[in-house]
């Protein structure tokens, strides 16, 4: 015995919608709402993340301190504010437009201007003392040193009886 698809014989074969034509339909439907909701063609990162709000960096550990790099271009050290608070370094910056363009029909502007913040949680306490920071070519450079450990942390306790 065969298994045969049943087919309805009101409607043309011609006239059927197939499913793969209405989940076609249905992804670009939903990329359409979804690129909306974004404001942007691309759906792999949303665009908070793209527009200078929010900073790419890299953080290493090296043997006594922690290392970060920050991409922060055409930004000075004045435009930047930084703050060490409960083992979070906090690094907050504006970009500011430098000048006002009147008369002019831009036809694509990708370059943003606005704000950021970035939280950077450190398991080791830190030197607050010894932080270091520099900015060269575009790149916040930031040296937090480790604080030494006691050298015991364990306490042996007595039970009374």
């Amino acid at each position: 015995m065969s298994l045969v698809p049943w087919k309805s014989t009101s409607m043309p074969s011609a006239f059927r919608p197939r499913i793969g034509d209405e989940l076609t339909s249905f992804q670009r439907e939903m990329n359409s709402l979804m690129s909306n909701f974004f404001n942007r063609g691309d759906l792999t990162i949303p665009q908070s993340f793209i527009a200078g709000s929010y900073p790419a960096m890299d953080l290493r550990e090296k043997d006594n301190k922690y290392v970060i790099d920050l991409d922060v271009p055409g930004m000075t050290a004045s435009d930047i504010d930084m703050d060490f608070h409960d083992n979070t370094l906090t690094v907050k910056g504006e970009t500011k437009s430098e000048k006002e363009t009147k008369d002019v029909d831009y036809v694509c502007v990708e370059r943003s201007r606005g704000s950021f913040r970035r939280d950077i949680y450190l398991d080791d306490e830190i030197d607050k003392e010894n932080i270091k920071a520099d900015l060269k070519d575009g790149v916040l450079h930031v040296e937090l040193i480790k604080k030494a450990k006691t050298a015991t942390n364990h306490k042996k306790i007595s039970i009374k009886h």
